[in-house]
């Protein structure tokens, strides 16, 4: 872990002006709520990382645009996503706080099952300028549901690649179940509209 001691710190946690959230489940939604209640500015990595078509951008373009995007937040910033596999610390090593949002894989999965049919149907965009399609989403490989399906052994695991990358120092607020998760939004008054 990022130090000796366990990062973990209760949901009361003052949360600062640069925070990351990670995981899954409910992230999105999280820090979209928190750029709007601390007035800050609102970085979805997602949309950073894809190019319309569905086209990802490599790890020097990624690594670009999330830097610029930080930049020009020097007032603070809410950054959606980790992409630690192509940024690695960028984010989290300049974080006040780190939110892990570390729903247990079933919740995980049925929430982006749910959403995933609501994104087909009303054809909202996502990630950048795409969109997601019946074919996209139930009969592709590259969909996010097949993801979550095949990576299902190793999201057992995410917490002991997650928690070395955090520096010591920076506080880790561990969103472990839905109820942890309201309880997250009444502590910080947080609406989910």
């Amino acid at each position: 872990m990022g130090g000796v001691a366990d990062p973990r710190v209760p949901l009361d946690h003052p949360l600062g002006r640069r925070i990351s959230i990670v995981g899954g489940g409910g992230k999105t939604t999280l820090a979209r709520a928190l750029s709007v209640k601390l007035r800050l500015t609102f970085i979805e990595l997602d949309a950073l990382h894809w190019k319309p078509g569905w086209v990802e951008s490599s790890a020097d373009e990624l690594r670009a645009k999330t830097e610029g995007a930080i930049a020009a937040a020097p007032d603070g910033w809410v950054v959606d996503g980790q992409y630690h596999g192509k940024i690695g610390d960028l984010v989290v090593r300049q974080a006040d706080t780190v939110i892990w949002v570390n729903m247990p894989w079933r919740v995980m999965f049925c929430r982006v099952f749910i959403r995933s049919l609501q994104r087909a149907k009303d054809r909202q965009k996502i990630c950048g300028e795409n969109y997601e399609s019946w074919r996209l989403t139930f009969f592709s490989p590259k969909s996010l549901l097949w993801w979550h399906i095949t990576s299902r052994r190793r999201y057992r695991q995410r917490g002991e690649r997650l928690l070395p990358m955090i520096p010591a120092g920076v506080p880790l607020i561990d969103l472990s179940s839905p109820k942890l998760l309201d309880r997250f939004y009444d502590t910080h008054g947080l609406s989910r509209e």
